[in-house]
Parts: C-alpha cells; structure tokens; sequence
C-alpha cells in the first residue's frame, strides 16, 4: 500500500512571497548582478553571434543562479548581502564545479524543452535544488543531482508550480511592455530591465526550496546551513 505523504508546510504562493520579500529587502545587490549578466547577454547579441548569444546567456544565467543562491541563503539567515561578496563566489573553490553544474543543468533543461515539451517539466522540479546542495554540502556534480533528486520527492508538483507561476506572471508583464512599447529599441532597453528585475524573485528559488526541504525533511535550521555554508565562503 503506498503512503500518501503529508501535504508540505508551504504553498506555491508563499514561496514566491517569500522570494519577492527576500528580492525587495535585497534589491540593490540582486539586481546589480542580473543587470551584469543582462549586460553580458546584450553584448553577446551585439557581436551577431547567435550561438554565442546562446551559449554566453547559460554561462550568465549560471553564474547569476550562484551568486543569488549565495545572497539568498544568506539573507535566509537575517544577513544583508552585498552584491561584491556575492560576485566573489564565482571565485571561490567550489566556483569552476558549481559553474560547470549550472551550464549543464541549464544546457540539458533548454534542449529538452526545445524537443518535447514534458521532459523540462520533470527535470526542472527534480533539479530545483542543485546548486544550493552543492555549495553547502560541497559534493560532487552526481552527488548533487541525486541529492535534488531526494529532497525533491514528493515536493516536486508545488515546486514545478512556483516555477510555472512565476513563468506566467513574467510572461504577462512581458506581453503587456511588448504591446505597449513594441520591439523598438526603447522597448528592448526596458524588457532588458524588467528581465533583470523578474530574475531578481526567480533566482532565490533554489535557496529556498532547499531550505524548506531540509527543515521538513531533516529537521535542519537555517543557522545550521548558514554555518556550513559559511566554512566555504570565497574570501
């Protein structure tokens, strides 16, 4: 007989409460690093190269995953991060490993949704909480797979809502610039800005949710994952 596990303590609406509270309360250092990364992108277009549009856009979006991750956890724990510490995880010695997990995860997520339209929907909830898992456990690229894989379950339908959620949210307030302003260069400089403040609430996600999973399911506090998240900060 399967047991049905019980329903989780959070819902899909106060994460993304919680994750707008944690973006607004750290606005300034959060959307210095998705403008850094929307900036790279635009540069990246400008050269004409579309695979390397492409190819710089999951190396930004990467990288901007870790640091916020970094920032969210953080904040989780009553700290107000700022945007130059959070820039200074991509060098830190879990840098190159945690980068590498990211481009991955996002190459294999966006070829995917390119081919079918299902296979993205299992893989971005039971993915959701990679990075964090490796920044403050420190394991290797399997090892943090599998353990998204385990904290994940049985969570993954209200996690793949978030995400859903905050996709339709961001997708109406894009259609909305887009009729109001067109795809002039006006209406291209303000999508770029809305797209850096729209990251600013998707990117603590992961942190979130990594947090939330390891309270249920282990009876870990955020101190406790501060502290060892702490142990590997970069300097």
């Amino acid at each position: 007989m399967t047991t049905v596990p019980p329903a989780p303590s959070w819902t899909v609406v106060s994460v993304l409460q919680r994750s707008y509270e944690i973006a607004k309360e750290n606005f300034a250092a959060f959307v210095t690093i998705t403008l850094i990364a929307s900036a790279v992108s635009v540069v990246a277009e400008l050269l004409g190269l579309l695979l390397l549009v492409w190819a710089v856009g999951i190396v930004a979006g990467a990288a901007s995953t870790i640091c916020i991750t970094w920032g969210t956890l953080q904040a989780m724990d009553g700290r107000r991060p700022g945007w130059e510490p959070m820039l200074r995880q991509l060098q830190g010695p879990l840098a190159g490993r945690l980068l590498l997990l990211g481009v991955v995860q996002w190459i294999v997520i966006s070829v995917s949704s390119l081919l079918l339209l299902i296979p993205p929907l299992f893989l971005l909830p039971m993915w959701a909480v990679t990075i964090p898992a490796m920044m403050v456990e420190r394991l290797e690229m399997g090892a943090a797979f599998q353990r998204s894989i385990d904290l994940t379950r049985d969570r993954r339908l209200p996690i793949l809502g978030a995400f859903v959620l905050w996709f339709v949210l961001f997708a109406v307030g894009a259609a909305v610039l887009i009729a109001l302003l067109g795809h002039g260069g006006l209406g291209r400089f303000v999508m770029l800005v809305y797209g850096a403040l729209a990251w600013t609430v998707l990117y603590p996600l992961p942190a979130i949710f990594y947090v939330l999973l390891r309270e249920e399911k282990e009876g870990t506090s955020v101190p406790e994952i501060a502290a060892a998240l702490d142990e590997g900060t970069a300097p």
